[in-house]
């Protein structure tokens, strides 16, 4: 898969993660947790706990029950990565993360990464699940045409959170959508 320049100028290729990946992956996952959750989740969960957590998580078998995507740059740095299961809790195709690096934040990256996960899924619905407190995440699946569930009590590290369930009920038009399709 490859994206075109961005308007920011960056071009971007989104690919398939491979096994080489998972420590970057896991890095950035890592600090983007550590940054986005400081303050809703408490200061033990988020140090060593958090640390052993990822390295479970992106073991080298990681890329066997789940899909992962990462954007990489023209000189290879990791802009982002997604990673789908593909059934979640009712079934549907199931985003377990999307994760941008802050330097690359606002400039395309997370919606090129959805749009593949979106065309990953095709035909069906997508869900995923995000804290509550994530407002800024919240927002940004709200334009994309994503309806909220209720909020449920959602366990994190071990911490009991609010959280709530994203879907897009057509992955098709999500995917046109984000492309910027009239739909």
């Amino acid at each position: 898969m490859h994206r075109p320049a961005m308007s920011s100028g960056l071009v971007m290729h989104i690919r398939p993660a491979l096994p080489q990946d998972l420590p970057e992956i896991a890095q950035l996952h890592e600090a983007n947790w550590r940054r986005d959750y400081a303050g809703t989740l408490p200061e033990y969960a988020l140090g060593t706990y958090l640390s052993d957590y990822m390295e479970r998580k992106w073991h080298n078998g990681a890329l066997v029950d789940r899909r992962c995507l990462v954007a990489r740059d023209g000189a290879g740095a990791l802009l982002g990565f997604a990673a789908m299961l593909d059934a979640g809790p009712d079934g549907s195709a199931f985003l377990d993360n999307l994760h941008v690096a802050p330097a690359f934040r606002a400039q395309g990256v997370g919606r090129a990464l959805m749009s593949s996960v979106a065309v990953l899924a095709i035909p069906g619905a997508l869900s995923l699940e995000v804290l509550s407190a994530n407002k800024q995440a919240r927002a940004i699946y709200k334009a994309w045409g994503g309806a909220e569930s209720a909020e449920f009590a959602d366990e994190v590290l071990g911490v009991t959170v609010p959280a709530v369930t994203v879907t897009w009920r057509d992955t098709v038009w999500l995917a046109d959508r984000l492309s910027g399709a009239d739909v």
